[in-house]
């Protein structure tokens, strides 16, 4: 028998607007519901209403538009809800998450570099400004919320629809190991360096030093996960 497992208020939250998605109520195209109405609905917070409309646009669900809001792009599930359904009705451990990212982000950060324009650049160092803040503040769900942010907005640079829909998946089940790993002091403190490093890398246009940051950072987020988790190999 599989393991009952527990679901957060995010997945809660995306079960529903994922049933209000493929109802009749709305249509592809029409602009969802404003936050504060669907936050009463469904007594949430903001932060578990963007959270879910993260994982919505990673399944293909919504288009976010800055400025705009959250639009209905599809009402058919696509192979990021199989993996979802995957992932949690199997075990999949915590180093499992950063193997993958050790493929995913530098790939992206080599093609971020390659596509970044300048408003690109200036949003990646609003997002970067205020993880520092969360660091200095110790505010734990800010940090995980906004190191999320950061390498969803690299992905998002690429303008590549499948690894951008792959870094939010990851971006999604990463959420607690993120948390917890950034109680960890010098966990938070490790991040800023190798962010601003694949920052500037992507900032210049090069694709082959931001792929090598994007790895020495990944690799040395390996390293504290190892020495925060004696069960990871």
């Amino acid at each position: 028998m599989e393991p009952i497992q527990k679901k957060s208020t995010v997945d809660l939250a995306v079960e529903k607007l994922t049933e209000y998605i493929c109802s009749g109520s709305i249509a592809v195209g029409d602009k969802m519901p404003a936050e504060m109405v669907l936050c009463k609905q469904l007594n949430i917070s903001r932060t578990t209403i963007r959270e879910a409309y993260r994982v919505l646009q990673s399944q293909g669900y919504l288009d976010i538009q800055p400025g705009r809001g959250a639009f209905v792009q599809s009402k058919e599930q696509n192979f990021i809800q199989e993996a979802m359904d995957w992932i949690s009705s199997h075990r999949v451990v915590s180093s499992d998450y950063l193997f993958v990212r050790m493929a995913l982000d530098p790939l992206a950060a080599s093609l971020a570099a390659e596509n970044a324009v300048s408003r690109d650049i200036d949003e990646l160092c609003t997002i970067h400004q205020a993880f520092v803040k969360s660091v200095h503040e110790k505010d734990y769900v800010a940090m995980a919320e906004l190191d999320a942010r950061f390498h969803a907005r690299i992905a998002a640079i690429t303008h590549n629809d499948l690894l951008i829909a792959l870094v939010g998946l990851v971006n999604h089940y990463f959420e607690i190991l993120r948390q917890n790993s950034f109680q960890f002091e010098r966990n938070a403190s490790h991040a800023i360096v190798p962010h601003e490093r694949i920052l500037e890398a992507i900032a210049a246009g090069d694709s082959e030093q931001a792929k090598k940051e994007s790895v020495a950072h990944m690799q040395a987020a390996i390293q504290d996960l190892c020495r925060d988790d004696p069960t990871v190999r």
